[in-house]
């Protein structure tokens, strides 16, 4: 399940250095910023920790090896890890941190986080310099994960990009002719006619993790009040939560709610079960990401079915629309031993060679224009889908949760629990609001500085 290490550089709160002691969640770029650096001596060792989860490890493996080929007298050793955090904790505490380490924000266990709040992450603005910097996607360096203190400085790299959304399945939609709605209202009117079939509207992965949620809320608030709404409720300001625009996007759920368009059983399944409902044509849509296809390459299907994957509806035509995205970040700790080798090899990842390696390996794309293209022949046409959305006119709007002192306050976790509540029948819309609105105001007033 990737959305819990995939969403795009979103955080909720920050674990100090006490924390990672207790803490159980825990185009060839030409301007190569190491190049800059004073010579790297020979016979060199860099020692990089990477998540391993549904990436695996092969990919990193031969990625070391292309770079020592690179680089006569580099050696690269390779710690990867599902538990990384719980591996290079006690490391990080000891003050001897990996060189290089890829673990997205969004882990368990907390360390970017705890890194940020004690300033313990190398400064790798010079990293983007120069073409490198125009490559990147508009947007994916001024995340408060990657570039955390306002002060203009870059401190983590976005590697692994998604942008998110609802699948269907095509061949189910040609049979009986159904087109992929455009607004909420064209969405709900199709509801009715997969009702008629027996077929549910909308499934989501409700009993292990409601935050996918996360694909549908966020570019909706975006769509119901601009960017501004959404980066105000990110924010923790005064009022965001019951803005206007928040109440349209909750009713949408509420609407799914009365309606009976949820599929039966939503909330007693988990992520594998929700999506395995939806490869048998039990539901129409599901809220996920690029890993979705990969995931559940071997489990059964309806027949002839095939991968869709569409942006979220706006509530009027002509309304801007927005589409989520996430990436997954690779910074380098300040107390690393080889920093301009790290360096070097963080742009490395960025080259022609590399995203087709990470592409074909571990269906990583880094957020480069035109790396979809690049590396089309590898990648399942699902994923070549999300990462090309952007064509069909949806803007991407990422953003994460304001970084804050230690607290028990989890408002992201509120919000996603508090929407079980809704389709439970348990909980108004209201109410979930001035929950969050609550969450909020406390979490005001521990936001970094």
């Amino acid at each position: 399940m990737k959305l819990i290490k995939a969403i795009a550089c979103v955080c909720a709160l920050s674990l100090g250095v006490s924390a990672l002691a207790g803490c159980q969640k825990v185009s060839d770029v030409s301007s190569a910023p190491a190049q800059s650096q004073a010579a790297e001596p020979q016979n060199q060792e860099l020692n990089i920790a990477v998540f391993e989860g549904g990436y695996g490890r092969e990919v990193w493996d031969d990625l070391a090896k292309q770079f020592e080929a690179k680089n006569p007298g580099v050696k690269i050793n390779v710690t990867a890890n599902a538990k990384l955090g719980d591996v290079i904790r006690p490391q990080i505490m000891n003050g001897n941190p990996p060189d290089f380490i890829f673990l997205s924000s969004t882990n368990e266990s907390g360390i970017l986080q705890s890194l940020i709040q004690d300033k313990k992450l190398a400064d790798i603005t010079d990293v983007f310099t120069g073409d490198l910097k125009d490559k990147m996607i508009d947007g994916t360096l001024s995340a408060p994960t990657i570039a955390p203190y306002g002060d203009g400085k870059i401190y983590a790299a976005p590697l692994s990009y998604s942008t998110m959304g609802l699948f269907y399945n095509k061949t189910l939609f040609k049979e009986n002719n159904w087109e992929v709605p455009e607004t909420w209202d064209e969405f709900f009117a199709l509801g009715e006619k997969a009702k008629a079939k027996g077929i549910g509207l909308f499934t989501y992965a409700a009993a292990n993790d409601p935050s996918y949620n996360e694909i549908v809320v966020n570019p909706t608030i975006a769509v119901a009040g601009g960017e501004q709404a959404l980066q105000d409720c990110l924010n923790y300001k005064k009022g965001a939560w019951k803005s206007d625009a928040v109440k349209k996007t909750f009713d949408v759920y509420q609407k799914i709610k009365d309606g009976g368009f949820l599929l039966d059983g939503t909330l007693a399944m988990t992520h594998t079960q929700s999506q395995q409902q939806f490869l048998q044509n039990k539901c129409l849509f599901i809220p996920n990401g690029n890993w979705l296809e990969t995931e559940m390459k071997d489990a059964p299907k309806a027949q002839g079915f095939e991968y869709g994957f569409a942006g979220l509806p706006t509530f009027n035509k002509g309304d801007k629309k927005y589409i989520w995205a996430n990436c997954e970040e690779m910074y380098i700790p300040k107390d690393a031993k080889n920093i301009p080798l790290a360096k070097k090899f963080m742009t490395f990842l960025y080259e022609d060679a590399s995203i087709q390696t990470l592409a074909s390996k571990a269906g990583i794309i880094p957020p480069i224009k035109g790396a979809a293209n690049l590396v089309k022949d590898s990648i399942d046409q699902s994923v070549y889908d999300t990462f090309t959305i952007t064509d069909k006119g949806y803007t991407p709007v990422t953003g994460s949760y304001a970084l804050t002192s230690q607290t028990e306050v989890n408002l992201r976790d509120d919000l996603y629990q508090d929407l079980n509540q809704i389709m439970a029948g348990t909980l108004t819309t209201d109410k979930w609001s001035d929950n969050l609105e609550k969450d909020a105001e406390t979490l005001s007033s521990l936001i970094l500085k």
